[in-house]
């Protein structure tokens, strides 16, 4: 430890947290834009295709907090390890699927090892980085790299699907896998196993709340039942924490200054990241007409602009505070999805200032909320604040793919205008998506009318999303400000 407080390992111990986080990250989104050819080679339903994204981190939220508090107990290194090769396995097993269950499966294993590589790497940041500075500056840059990462995957996925196809998106993560499990033999040192018990009844109950939640929010809608019996394993699981000697999450984390609000925004914060990426890397092919390259060049200016509030977070934390830094960041992102919403998609220069601005102000919020759950936790104690930071992330992920992919679905279908004369077959596919009524409208007298109908209708669907998403934000940042001023 005192070799990291040195500045020595500083870096290679950040290189090796930050490849598997940014994998975990990327794997998130990666899909966005490669989804097309996905379709085109499996063929798999509407139902499947949006589960071939979201089961992902709808499999990876429920584990996080069991896996994060194992991290504790049995040494994070050896939890860390574990979870590289399991995601390395899976990304594997991925490319090589030949149909749709084989690769939904494959998705759900890399959900396993993302949640023992997520958690256990933030702890560790508690652990290795103490002194406070130089802990803002090391989450500034995992939050950077987990924020960029989800916005990168469309970018990678893009570049990739048009070189050799939808399989390579996966075939990069074990190159990167290996490298980063001989780095972390050679530059990890050994954590000290925890001396209170590991939990198993109160991670039962955990990941099966969770895992609740995520049913009632996921693709196929679970519901009232499913959420209902979430909050009624969760209920027990709080339970238990208050009568249990050593609890797997110590309650008192959510009764400090600040950490609700911070687990808030880090949902908020991927929600939106997530959910309004995918409408957006499907409009800017479909509507705009670009390229997959070229559409993940366009969300590369997210991607810059993240970058950039990470480096600048950590200054702005010292100067004035999470607080202020986390109010300003969601001001910053309400602002800018307020250009979408106004009609500003079609205008390059509108568009690119949206992205920078919302990128620039969820990557200072992000950075902000991860930083406060972090540090109101010991150090020993860690992994169960950052399990509830990534549950906050992949919660996040899974709501924004599910919610703003429906409310687009539906404002679609709403404004929807087909033209007289099309047959009812067609009609109904079109109605699916512009993606899909392009297709239909092949050998049709009136195919360009239909085709600018589902354009027209796609834009409006973004156009509400993102404006939904502003007010979201707007909210958020509301109720910072009255927090604050009631204090």
């Amino acid at each position: 430890m005192a070799v990291t407080q040195a500045g020595v390992r500083a870096w290679p111990l950040l290189a090796v947290l930050g490849a598997g986080l940014f994998l975990v990250a990327v794997d998130a989104t990666v899909l966005h834009v490669a989804l097309p050819d996905v379709v085109r080679q499996l063929r798999p339903g509407a139902a499947a295709q949006v589960w071939i994204v979201a089961i992902y981190p709808l499999t990876a939220a429920p584990l996080l907090l069991p896996f994060g508090t194992l991290g504790d107990r049995f040494g994070r290194r050896r939890v860390l390890i574990t979870g590289y090769a399991v995601f390395g396995v899976a990304s594997l097993a991925c490319a090589l699927a030949p149909g749709v269950p084989a690769l939904l499966a494959a998705r759900a294993a890399l959900g396993c090892g993302g949640a023992m590589i997520m958690p256990v790497t933030m702890s560790l940041l508690r652990e290795l980085y103490p002194d406070q500075r130089r802990r803002r500056t090391a989450i500034a840059v995992c939050s950077g790299i987990a924020g960029t990462g989800s916005v990168f995957g469309p970018v990678l996925g893009g570049l990739l699907v048009e070189a050799w196809g939808w399989r390579a998106t996966f075939l990069v993560n074990p190159p990167v896998i290996l490298a980063a499990v001989a780095a972390a033999l050679r530059w990890l040192p050994r954590s000290p196993p925890g001396r209170e018990p590991w939990d198993a009844l109160s991670a039962v109950l955990a990941a099966g709340g969770v895992l609740g939640i995520a049913a009632a929010i996921g693709p196929s809608g679970g519901g009232f039942a499913a959420g209902a019996a979430g909050c009624v394993l969760l209920g027990l699981f709080v339970r238990r924490q208050r009568r249990a000697p050593a609890p797997l999450l110590d309650l008192a984390l959510f009764r400090r200054p600040g950490v609700p609000a911070a687990a808030g925004g880090v949902l908020l914060v991927m929600s939106t990241l997530v959910g309004l990426g995918l409408l957006l890397a499907q409009y800017l092919q479909v509507v705009l007409g670009l390229s997959p390259t070229a559409a993940a060049a366009r969300l590369l200016l997210v991607l810059g602009a993240s970058a950039v509030g990470s480096v600048v977070a950590p200054a702005l934390l010292e100067r004035f505070g999470n607080p202020r830094v986390r109010t300003a960041g969601f001001a910053l992102a309400a602002a800018s999805l307020g250009i979408p919403a106004a009609g500003g998609l079609t205008s390059p220069w509108w568009l690119g200032g949206a992205l920078v601005g919302s990128g620039f102000g969820m990557a200072i919020a992000l950075t902000s909320s991860t930083d406060t759950l972090l540090s109101a936790a010991p150090a020993d104690r860690a992994g169960g604040a950052a399990a509830v930071e990534k549950t906050g992330y992949e919660l996040g992920a899974g709501l924004g793919t599910t919610v703003f992919g429906s409310l687009a679905a539906a404002v679609y279908a709403a404004h929807l205008v087909v033209p007289s004369g099309v047959p009812d077959a067609v009609r109904q596919l079109a109605s699916a998506g512009p993606a899909q009524a392009e297709a239909a409208s092949r050998g049709l007298a009136s195919a360009a009318e239909l085709v600018a109908a589902a354009r027209a209708a796609c834009t409006v669907s973004v156009q509400v999303s993102a404006a939904v998403a502003g007010g979201l934000f707007v909210l958020a940042a509301l109720a910072a400000v009255f927090r604050r001023a009631a204090v």
